[in-house]
């Protein structure tokens, strides 16, 4: 376990402050897929209180979640943009297509001047995959089918099961899937939708971005982010669990009550170390 005495032998306690003063700083900031106040504008108003319109965000979101991958969408902002051009094309029966052909027929069309990642065939099956599991197994209704869980942790595990790669393997980080549940559990900027759930049992949602932070402030070794593919021991290096609850746990020490309230802070940190 990860404790204060880590903290201060990674970090004297000028760091730490000023740590903590860059995530307080920018910890209100909403995040890019569902600011409402950036382009392209996007179909929902996610801080609404209507039951509806709440309902309506949850699926959209986890729509978004699921494609908001680099060998998918490239850069983070493509996953934004291309949902929102999908609405445009289809309306409100982008919540309703089960078959991922559908989606196939019109990706063309709808991905001019977006530059995607390699694995950007796969879109279609995700799409598909994830209206499939909120129109079956949650019976439309995300908000009311994620009180059948306990814990985010337990939903999660749901998730990933269901949606195609949002991390079936239970050792993996699960990125995508922890970033949604940030999304839908967190108090403002976040959408505090899943309102049963208490954000101190979020896990940090980890990929290279916040793994670059971990390593910079000691909580993972380096090798970690040597995981290209000339890599002789990439499976060895690749981030794992271990390493969500390694970030966790020094997170859990900053903010005991919210220790996601690190994550978009440390993906903005990031961009500053290249």
């Amino acid at each position: 376990m990860i404790k204060r005495k880590f903290i201060e032998i990674y970090l004297d306690r000028k760091l730490i402050e000023l740590l903590k003063k860059f995530v307080e700083i920018h910890s209100h900031t909403p995040d890019l897929q569902f600011d409402p106040y950036i382009d392209p504008v996007i179909p929902i108003y996610p801080y609404s209180q209507d039951p509806r319109e709440r309902r309506r965000t949850a699926h959209y979101l986890l729509l978004v979640a699921s494609i908001d991958e680099g060998k998918i969408v490239g850069k983070s902002e493509n996953a934004r943009k291309l949902l929102v051009r999908l609405y445009q094309y289809f309306g409100e029966y982008l919540f309703k297509i089960t078959d991922e052909s559908v989606f196939k027929n019109v990706l063309d069309i709808i991905t001019t001047n977006i530059s995607l990642g390699e694995d950007w065939k796969e879109i279609p099956k995700i799409l598909a995959g994830v209206n499939r599991f909120v129109m079956g197994r949650a019976g439309g209704d995300l908000i009311n089918y994620s009180r059948m869980f306990q814990k985010p942790y337990n939903f999660v595990e749901e998730i990933g099961n269901n949606i195609p790669r949002m991390g079936k393997n239970n050792k993996l980080v699960r990125k995508k899937a922890w970033m949604y549940m940030r999304w839908m559990v967190r108090d403002y900027p976040d959408l505090r939708i899943f309102d049963h759930f208490s954000p101190e049992d979020l896990f940090v949602p980890l990929d290279r971005n916040v793994a670059k932070v971990a390593v910079c402030l000691g909580v993972l070794n380096k090798n970690k982010l040597n995981n290209s593919k000339y890599s002789k021991n990439k499976s060895k290096n690749s981030l794992t669990w271990e390493d969500v609850v390694e970030v966790t746990e020094f997170a859990r020490t900053l903010y005991p009550e919210d220790p996601a309230k690190v994550d978009y802070p440390f993906f903005l940190w990031e961009g500053t170390l290249r």
